[in-house]
């Protein structure tokens, strides 16, 4: 349109070098009659969208778990079953350490139950009619010994008033029954407790002693276990800082495994996201993209904790993501970049951001009049931007034509040529 009135405005300057002022008067004339026609302009109409506020930081990726296989008995490393790089599972045997005194360990746990369970059965069960026998014999054998070391204490007595032994002679003799007595004493205890059979407390004992001897012989069984170094978690081994042939103490690394199939970032998010970040209203939603893979769709992201402290120095607090990585793209240690929607608009009424005409501290739509051929100024208020659009509210609906190319210079009122819409 400007390029036309320029033309004819030139074309005009002939005649008026050649014919003077009346040449001039048609030219402008004819400028005239063509801004009649109106300003050339194209349509849009509004849509019902939601919009999000996104916002973008950046951070790293790290494991989500990462494990190390740990040495729990001494000894030397005889086999190692893995390499770096290599994906093991859950429980697969990483290592082999030697095993002799967890071995010896086991068998002496071993024998010493046998031996409690079988004190036990004994306690249970109660004397057999033979040991019952031999115990009354035993008696009867302690009672005669007892009658016999009498006698000799009498005789010995006599002779050591008459002076015809020594004192010690007379001593033996004395000791000699005492312990007769004793004996009898001890044989007819043991009797008796044939006889009645074992006590409550007794049986008690007994069972815990088996206890005791059956949990010695479960963690026997268990060192004898870490002997064989297995896989604590599935991931991909990161490192075997060990060798065949080396010793190592309970407590060393024999592999580090790393979990990726899920990975995690922390993202310091700076201090005046806050409140988007933790009201109650809105669970920011996350998208994370790898800076080595230029060409990855955005991967969404779970929002697995958001910090309740900021950090002084750099006043930002901590969002941590956690990432599917189920394709195994994603390496710990990568750079990425995430987005965060920390505020959305339902169902609004959204125009083209070219739509919007700003006049001083105004924001103004141009919207096509019923007449087909003026346009009149709509004031509104603007709300997020998202894809291009702008919501709005103000005197528009859905089936409200605007003006969305040739708005620049529009004026309220003006007259305008439809072109075809935008």
């Amino acid at each position: 349109m400007t390029r036309r009135i320029l033309t004819i405005m030139l074309l005009a300057l002939v005649p008026v070098i050649f014919l003077g002022i009346p040449a001039l008067q048609i030219a402008l004339a004819v400028q005239e009659d063509d801004l009649d026609v109106g300003t050339p302009v194209r349509l849009g109409s509004p849509e019902l969208r939601t919009l999000e506020r996104r916002v973008q930081y950046a951070g790293n990726l790290e494991a989500e778990q990462t494990a190390a296989a740990l040495a729990r008995v001494s000894g030397e490393i005889l086999e190692v079953l893995v390499t770096r790089n290599q994906q093991v599972e859950t429980g697969q045997i990483i290592a082999r350490i030697e095993d002799d005194v967890p071995r010896l360990e086991l068998a002496q746990a071993q024998a010493n139950l046998t031996v409690r369970e079988s004190q036990l059965r004994a306690a249970r069960r109660g004397a057999r009619d033979e040991e019952v026998e031999n115990a009354r014999a035993a008696v009867e054998q302690a009672e005669e010994d007892l009658a016999n070391a009498e006698n000799d204490l009498e005789r010995t007595r006599r002779l050591f008033d008459a002076g015809t032994i020594s004192r010690s002679e007379f001593e033996n003799a004395e000791n000699a029954f005492r312990r007769a007595r004793t004996d009898v004493e001890n044989a007819r205890r043991s009797l008796r407790i044939l006889e009645q059979g074992a006590t409550e407390e007794e049986i008690e004992q007994a069972e815990a002693g088996v206890e005791a001897a059956r949990r010695q012989y479960e963690l026997a069984q268990l060192n004898l276990s870490f002997a064989t170094v297995r896989a604590p978690v599935s991931g991909r081994v990161t490192d075997v800082p060990v060798e065949i042939g080396s010793t190592v103490e309970p407590g060393r690394p024999i592999a580090v495994i790393m979990n990726d199939d899920l990975v995690r970032a922390r993202i310091r998010v700076p201090e005046r996201r806050f409140e988007a970040f933790t009201r109650g209203e809105l669970n920011p939603e996350a998208f994370l993209t790898a800076v080595a893979f230029q060409s990855m769709d955005p991967a969404r992201a779970e929002v697995r904790r958001v910090g309740t402290t900021i950090d002084p120095t750099t006043r930002t607090f901590e969002v941590e993501l956690i990432v599917d990585n189920a394709n195994g793209l994603l390496r710990p240690g990568m750079f990425v970049n995430s987005w965060f929607t920390v505020a959305r608009e339902s169902d609004v009424i959204a125009v083209p951001e070219r739509a919007i005409v700003r006049r001083g501290d105004r924001a103004l739509v141009f919207v096509l009049n019923d007449d087909g051929e003026t346009v009149r100024e709509v004031p509104v208020s603007q709300g997020l931007v998202q894809g291009g659009f702008v919501g709005v509210v103000g005197d528009i609906t859905l089936e409200t034509r605007i003006v969305v190319e040739g708005n620049s210079f529009l004026e309220d009122g003006q007259r305008v040529r439809v072109l075809e819409d935008a």
